[in-house]
């Protein structure tokens, strides 16, 4: 069975390998991480004291796909050790940036990318609103560890966005990524990233042409059109951006 994570510390040195990671509160509403099946490198030396790790997404061949930071309070859990100083399970009272929960499906996400022959477009599809948000943050992550660009540098290829399924701006987001850069693909999440993106380094680069189907029904969404605190619509966001790539000299055709 191949390692799913590699733990580094904050120099970026390698401290071993696990099978299986858990994080959970107590009742006090502290983070505990538990770590399953360390296997430490015979090359790290074991310091007193570890301030924070870093634990890297590895896909089927080893590679390592993606990060993720935890800030370390107190080992707990072998009472007394040096951190990651021996192999077995480790639990580790830690903070995190996110609620736990989300923490646990950012981890479950990152699974669906780990078997490069078994990724492919539209995972995000069945997903919450706030899944998508959080698919997001996996999908550029992955992207900028790996370089993953398809066609990368190149002009004139055509894509196709289905309106269908563009039910809110992070949707948008994800099939252009994926429609440019393959399964899991980026190409921004917000205007400005995706303004970044079309000057190239990310993939394919204007011109080329978007062909939009449906595109009637994504304008007609009634979800497009809530107001958001400040006033603003996701179809208005879909619609800044559909300038910002007329601007670059991409080619819209509406269907």
């Amino acid at each position: 069975m191949s390692d799913k994570y590699a733990i580094y510390n904050w120099d970026e040195e390698n401290i071993g390998y696990c099978q299986k990671v858990w994080l959970e509160n107590d009742e006090s509403s502290r983070q505990h991480l538990k770590i399953y099946e360390f296997r430490k490198n015979p090359e790290y030396t074991p310091v007193p004291k570890l301030d924070r790790i870093n634990l890297g997404i590895l896909d089927t061949y080893g590679s390592v796909i993606g990060y993720y930071d935890f800030p370390i309070k107190r080992v707990l859990q072998p009472e007394g050790a040096a951190s990651f100083a021996e192999n077995g399970d480790w639990e580790l009272l830690v903070h995190t940036y996110e609620q736990v929960s989300r923490t646990r499906r950012i981890l479950e996400m990152w699974d669906l990318l780990r078997d490069p022959d078994l990724r492919q477009t539209g995972l995000w599809v069945d997903f919450t609103l706030e899944e998508r948000k959080i698919w997001q943050t996996v999908v550029r992550t992955y992207a900028l560890q790996t370089n993953s660009w398809r066609n990368q540098g190149l002009e004139g290829i055509t894509i196709h966005l289905d309106g269908r399924l563009i039910t809110d701006q992070y949707a948008f987001f994800l099939m252009l990524g994926e429609q440019l850069n393959g399964p899991a693909g980026y190409y921004g999440s917000s205007l400005d990233a995706m303004d970044d993106c079309l000057c190239g380094d990310f993939g394919p680069v204007p011109p080329f042409t978007v062909i939009w189907s449906h595109y009637q029904y994504m304008e007609n969404n009634q979800l497009l059109q809530r107001q958001n605190q400040n006033g603003y619509t996701m179809l208005k966001v879909i619609q800044t951006a559909i300038s910002i790539l007329d601007n670059h000299g991409v080619t819209i055709i509406r269907q």
